[in-house]
C-alpha cells in the first residue's frame, strides 16, 4: 500500500528541524547579523563601557561569512583588543565588530560588519582584523532576538 507523500510530511518536518544545517543556516546567518544591528536601536542594549571580563578566546564571524578564533586582550586605558586569527575572503573589507553578551553578561561572540560603525553607539574597544584596527561596539540582549539555536552563529566549534 501507497502512503501520499504529503500524509508523511508532518512526521518527517521534526527530524528535518532538529539538525538544519546547509542552505538554511545560511539564511539564518543572514538574518541574524542583519537583526542583531537592529538590536541597537532597543533602548538599554547597547554597552556604554566595556565588560569587566571577557574570556582569552572568542569566535568572530564575518556578517554572513566565515567563523574564526579570536585572541582578547585589553589596551592601556582598559578597553578590549580582540585579534582575529585568520584573514576575511578577498571581497570583504570589514568596517567594525559588535561583541555580543547574552542577559547574563556571557560573551557570545564579535560579529564583523563591512559597513561603517553605527552612528552614536559607543567603542568598547578594538578590532584586529588583518592589519586592520576597527572600532568595536557592544550589544546585550537574549540571543533568540537573533538566532536560530540550530544554527549559532558563533560556534563553540571553532575555538581550538
Amino acid at each position: 500500500m501507497r502512503v501520499p507523500a504529503l500524509l508523511l510530511l508532518p512526521l518527517l518536518l521534526p527530524a528535518c528541524q532538529s539538525n538544519r544545517s546547509g542552505g538554511a543556516c545560511g539564511i539564518t546567518a543572514i538574518a541574524g547579523a542583519t537583526m542583531l544591528l537592529q538590536e541597537f536601536g532597543t533602548p538599554n542594549q547597547t554597552l556604554a563601557t566595556p565588560p569587566a571580563n571577557l574570556p582569552p578566546r572568542l569566535v568572530a564571524r564575518i556578517a554572513a561569512g566565515p567563523a574564526f578564533e579570536a585572541e582578547v586582550g585589553r589596551t592601556a586605558d582598559q578597553h578590549w583588543i580582540v585579534g582575529v586569527e585568520g584573514s576575511p575572503p578577498a571581497a570583504i573589507h570589514p568596517g567594525f565588530g559588535v561583541l555580543v553578551l547574552d542577559l547574563t553578561g556571557r560573551p557570545r561572540g564579535v560579529m564583523v560588519y563591512e559597513s561603517r560603525p553605527l552612528r552614536d553607539a559607543p567603542e568598547i574597544g578594538r578590532l584586529n582584523i588583518d592589519s586592520l584596527m576597527l572600532p568595536l561596539l557592544g550589544i546585550q540582549l537574549d540571543p533568540a532576538r537573533f538566532e536560530d539555536p540550530h544554527c549559532p552563529l558563533f560556534p563553540d566549534s571553532v575555538l581550538q
